[in-house]
């Protein structure tokens, strides 16, 4: 899930992939290398973000992601990235296509600062003795603060004695419980709710959650988590690109600022050096237009940061980074 865009990431399982340690400079651009969505329900579809943060120092480029087997699609969803800029490569599973174990590999190919591909790897088990309705939670768009709650079905066919014992969420901020609906013939049915704890930080957030059971045929079953919470505050662009200024060198941006719901702009500071600001609005509005202006002064330090205050009781102050240099 920085007030990280893509958090609640469990962590990669390398066993299966030989020699998985970053060993490139793309490589490292990589939180990880490798996803195991371990035992699934045949027919589902399978997704996960690979982020990347833009570490370099200078532009990255992506041209190409290619992958070994026609059951996966993969595609990044930013193919340029300044310096500190993120995104991710998302893939896509289709367990329709297979059977069993599969592992399949993602080739991504960077031509920015210089050429160098990276290999990724995604891998399930798809199977037919159990089923998951609906296949994941999604938790939709919520606003910050507010606790939201999503349920689905297990069924396991052919198993009427098996017993779920234990429920195991990748992240602190969802809370569990597990309950048997029905025992009989020839399934088990359980329930699973999982509810959002309402101070969970606002991003978009992918999680697991893992069931353990008493059988060897289906030891555990992950759930995926998918959710957008909204911040009462957020600002557009979300960091503030100065590029390399030249001594006396002066350049204006514009941010736009958003609320849930109409707000005051009391006052705008700079960190870390000094901006100066055009008159600001002092009607309450949901959405406000601010122009700073930011000076290369001989000796003195760019700002690192903008500190927005408002009058908002959810959201009192909203900070955006600021990125740029001296030129030498």
């Amino acid at each position: 899930m920085r007030a990280s865009q893509l958090g609640w990431v469990a962590a990669a399982m390398l066993a299966f992939v030989p020699g998985a340690e970053a060993s490139s400079w793309a490589d490292g651009l990589f939180d990880e290398l490798s996803k195991d969505f371990a035992i699934v329900s045949r027919g589902s579809t399978l997704v996960h973000h690979f982020r990347i943060k833009n570490t370099t120092g200078q532009p990255v480029g992506i041209s190409n992601v290619r992958v070994s087997c026609g059951c996966v699609s993969a595609s990044a969803l930013k193919t340029y990235l300044q310096p500190d800029e993120e995104t991710a490569v998302v893939a896509r599973m289709d367990t329709t296509r297979f059977r069993g174990v599969k592992t399949v590999t993602i080739y991504v190919h960077f031509n920015k600062p210089k050429s160098e591909e990276v290999r990724l790897w995604v891998k399930a088990n798809a199977r037919d003795d159990f089923s998951i309705s609906p296949e994941s939670l999604d938790l939709g768009t919520i606003r910050q603060g507010l606790p939201k709650e999503a349920t689905t079905t297990i069924r396991f066919h052919g198993q009427p004695d098996l017993q779920i014992q234990e429920v195991r969420p990748d992240s602190h901020f969802l809370l569990c419980k597990i309950v048997e609906v029905s025992r009989g013939g020839n399934e088990s049915v359980y329930e699973l709710k999982a509810t959002l704890r309402k101070d969970t930080p606002a991003g978009i957030w992918f999680s697991d959650i893992w069931l353990r059971t008493d059988s060897s045929q289906i030891p555990q079953v992950r759930i995926p988590v998918t959710l957008t919470v909204e911040s009462h505050l957020s600002a557009t662009p979300s960091q503030i690109q100065l590029g390399i200024l030249a001594k006396g060198e002066e350049v204006q941006r514009k941010v736009v600022v958003r609320g849930l719901s109409p707000f005051k702009i009391l006052k705008v500071e700079g960190q870390g050096g000094k901006i100066e600001m055009a008159e600001l609005s002092k009607e309450a509005k949901a959405v406000h237009v601010i122009t700073m202006t930011v000076k290369a002064e001989g000796t003195k330090k760019l700002p690192t940061a903008v500190t927005i205050l408002t009058d908002s009781k959810d959201q009192p102050q909203l900070e955006i980074p600021i990125l740029g240099e001296m030129a030498r």
